[in-house]
């Protein structure tokens, strides 16, 4: 094999690893920023009532006994 081939195949391979950190460390933000969404929302509705599922389907008519 030679060095030129050997130099293509290491770069192939790291470039896969870089692209799967990258992959990798986007998803971890998009779980941080969902999260972020979460404590913004119990932030803003603090104080407020609280329903069990249950309690907003009866009140949407969704299920019927």
């Amino acid at each position: 094999m030679s060095s030129t081939t050997s130099t293509s195949a290491a770069f192939r391979k790291h470039r896969t690893l870089v692209l799967r950190q990258i992959r990798s460390i986007r998803e971890k933000m998009q779980d941080l920023d969902d999260y972020l969404d979460l404590l913004e929302a119990r932030a803003c509705n603090q104080g407020k009532p609280t329903y069990t599922t249950d309690q907003v389907k009866e009140i949407l008519g969704l299920e019927r006994t």
